[in-house]
């Protein structure tokens, strides 16, 4: 009888635990990109890195544009042609995707708790998808257009505009019309695809965001903050991935090492090797010269100055935390501006298009970077080297990217650490019907109410004018046409 009573309490405590929203369920997470293949791969790692079980689905032609220390994550290629673009593009990989039996199969198999996917150009096609696959869909996003995107879309944060009255209109039919671009364009024929390929899922439009809880903002509010979140379940996990350096290869540190001014850390493409080369030559030679490190495939040719090194298989942030790094030379991308931040090393940026052109106006404004002007991918190698000699010698610079990195650091919790607290939230309540998160679907300020009187009052003291201008007018008119008659009686 003691026996039995005892195998009875150990049945129910093990139901009472299994039921407890306390209990973190074993995790797995399929990560989806079709575009920005670099930073979802980072995120696949920290996610892998912090015990998630990871699968990452890229194009086969970004292939190599992956993190390429990925510890333990599953990589799947779907063979997409990347001959189109924009919503063309998007609506040919959603269709590939959906028709590899190969990709469905493993996923079936690999039955995720979470599918994370960038919120533009992958949500129509991704989030019938993770309802097919009965996973919790998490969106993902990244620049300014995503942002305004997305939160057109969850209600998850308001924009905040702290220009003009034009530039705040602008702002505002800016984000608008991306997501009317992205209905018309993309959402409307790619949920006709879900509803070809995924019969058993039936989600309109109006209902697209209905399961979508938890959005990951792969920004910081070091970088920009223009925007009021509306509810914890938006999530600002930038700068996720990073660490602290780990030394470099014994041959290359010893190269390196042998430059007494310094290091200088470059993370361009291909295109740019000759002004890589160049830059190598007009900075100072010799033992009591500065090295030049780049990240890159290209392999070194003969004419290459003695004091330029190529290797593409070192960490990005190995490099640029690297102890004798005086300046990185990069394009600013949301990555690459938190990683020198973190790492408190100043950079000479070369923006390629609007949202890095903002990172490095944000970058000069904190004080630890310059920025250089490309025409047709080329800059000036002798300008470069006259602003790295201007960093090297400035202490302002590496004392207010000192102040910035400590800003990052100095936090409650790491980014991820949120990441992962969310997501293990977010696994455990899956089945509640209370949404105790959930943002107000109409949200409103106080200043807009104010606006709202004001405009009235405005336009209430406008119209009187009007109508008494209109009037006296009126008056004018009736009484100069009186005295015109007047005067025809007399005569």
């Amino acid at each position: 009888m003691l026996t039995i009573t005892g195998l009875y309490t150990c049945f129910y405590l093990l139901g009472v635990a299994s039921s407890s929203t306390l209990t973190a369920p074993p995790l797995s997470a399929l990560v989806v990109t079709f575009e920005n293949v670099y930073d979802m791969s980072l995120l696949a790692n920290t996610l892998s890195d912090q015990g998630i079980d990871t699968t990452l689905i890229i194009p086969t032609f970004a292939a190599g544009d992956i993190y390429n220390k990925l510890i333990d994550v599953e990589v799947l290629q779907v063979n997409i042609d990347n001959q189109a673009h924009g919503d063309k593009f998007a609506l040919h990989a959603c269709e590939t995707f959906l028709r590899d039996s190969e990709i469905l199969k493993k996923v079936w198999e690999f039955k995720p708790t979470f599918t994370i996917f960038p919120a533009l150009r992958h949500d129509g096609c991704l989030i019938p998808f993770a309802k097919h696959i009965e996973s919790i869909p998490i969106i993902w996003i990244q620049n300014s257009d995503e942002e305004l995107y997305a939160f057109e879309c969850t209600g998850v944060a308001l924009p905040v505009h702290n220009g003009g009255i034009w530039s705040r209109l602008l702002t505002s039919f800016s984000g608008r019309s991306i997501f009317l671009a992205a209905k018309n364009g993309y959402l409307a024929p790619v949920l006709q695809l879900g509803n070809k390929y995924l019969q058993d899922v039936s989600i309109d439009l109006e209902h697209l965001y209905s399961d979508v809880r938890l959005v990951f903002w792969g920004g910081d509010t070091i970088l920009r903050s223009d925007f009021a979140s509306l509810t914890e379940l938006l999530v600002g996990v930038g700068c996720h991935h990073c660490r602290g350096a780990h030394p470099l290869s014994e041959k290359l540190q010893k190269s390196l090492v042998e430059y007494r001014l310094g290091t200088i850390v470059v993370l361009l493409e291909e295109r740019y090797e000759t002004l890589v080369q160049e830059l190598a030559k007009k900075l100072p030679q010799g033992r009591e010269g500065q090295a030049v490190i780049w990240k890159s495939k290209s392999a070194p040719t003969d004419a290459a100055s003695e004091n330029l090194f190529i290797d593409d298989n070192v960490d990005r942030q190995d490099l640029i935390g690297y102890s004798r790094t005086r300046v990185v030379l990069s394009h600013c991308s949301d990555t690459e501006f938190l990683e020198a931040a973190f790492h408190r090393t100043p950079l000479i940026c070369l923006p390629r298009d609007a949202y890095e052109a903002l990172n490095t106006a944000r970058a000069i404004e904190l004080g630890f970077a310059r920025s250089i002007e490309t025409t047709n991918d080329h800059a000036s190698a002798m300008e470069i080297a006259q602003i790295v000699h201007e960093i090297h010698e400035t202490m302002g610079y590496h004392e207010s990217a000192r102040k910035v990195s400590v800003a990052i650091r100095d936090r409650l919790n790491p980014p991820s650490d949120r990441l992962v607290y969310w997501l293990r939230y977010i696994a455990r309540t899956k089945g509640d019907t209370e949404k105790f998160h959930k943002p107000k679907s109409q949200a409103r300020t106080l200043s807009e109410d104010i606006q709202f009187f004001v405009g009235v009052l405005v336009g209430l003291i406008f119209g009187i004018i009007c109508t008494g201008s209109a009037v006296v007018a009126r008056y004018l008119i009736t009484a100069s046409k009186v005295q015109t008659a007047k005067g025809r009686y007399t005569q």
